[in-house]
């Protein structure tokens, strides 16, 4: 796990506040849920709590789960009344199934090894009621390879309670997994003088494919719906509906 979701959670809860409308965001999956009808949701990858505190005041029957006990102190913080608790989407196992099970955030992209990627789906598979739907997004590699400039440095500027932060970033190609880079990011706390450094952070992240997703998904048991396009402050992204595919076999 990256220090961004560890020693640095409090920094990415300033910062992704102003990177992610998360009322759009919270709008956009209950608008998906509604077209389905689905009341009931896990979300994986729930975070600090933002779309779990919307989910809660909104009256769905919500739980939230993390891999960082530090993203879920901060969660509980802010909606202390939604359940929320650690857990691997690699291996969850849970005493009930959910009407929707979301990925959010583009959190599929740190499961980069394809045995992680099956793993995942069948556990999530799993998490379903009978005509549930999963649902995730996912940065489309065409583009963002098609894209990618390891010499480029981009920078994002986010303002929080009065305080400017500054977060440089790097992708560097890494195939050894799939559709696989590094991310070096660079985070500051702007003055009036000269950015003062907060930290340095790295990790390794996977995008993919339309069709491999779709070929995952069918291995795990689950048949694609459809995928649609969403709009995202950074990178291309896709949104994939998933159920159950009771006739498949999986391998």
């Amino acid at each position: 796990m990256t220090k961004l979701y560890t020693d640095l959670s409090w920094l990415y809860d300033a910062m992704y506040q102003t990177f992610i409308d998360y009322d759009a965001e919270f709008q956009f999956y209950s608008k998906l849920m509604a077209e389905f009808g689905l009341r009931s949701v896990l979300e994986i990858g729930c975070g600090s709590g933002h779309l779990a505190k919307r989910f809660t005041e909104q009256g769905y029957d919500y739980q939230g789960v993390d891999l960082s006990e530090d993203m879920l102190a901060l969660a509980r913080q802010r909606c202390p009344n939604a359940q929320v608790s650690v857990g691997d989407m690699r291996t969850l196992v849970l005493p009930r199934s959910f009407d929707a099970v979301l990925i959010t955030a583009r959190s599929i992209s740190y499961i980069v090894e394809n045995a992680d990627v099956l793993a995942t789906f069948r556990s999530l598979r799993n998490c379903l009621n009978p005509g549930g739907k999963l649902i995730f997004d996912f940065i489309d590699a065409a583009s963002f390879f098609g894209q990618m400039n390891a010499s480029a440095i981009l920078e994002h500027r986010a303002e929080y309670e009065g305080q400017t932060y500054l977060r440089q970033s790097r992708y560097v190609p890494n195939l050894t997994h799939g559709w696989t880079w590094d991310w070096h990011s660079a985070f500051f706390r702007q003055t009036n003088a000269q950015p003062e450094p907060i930290a340095d952070d790295v990790a390794t992240l996977r995008a993919f494919l339309p069709d491999e997703l779709r070929l995952f998904l069918q291995l795990a048991g689950l048949a694609t719906d459809e995928i649609r396009s969403q709009k995202t402050y950074a990178f291309d992204t896709g949104v994939v509906v998933a159920y159950k595919n009771a006739r498949a076999q999986q391998t």
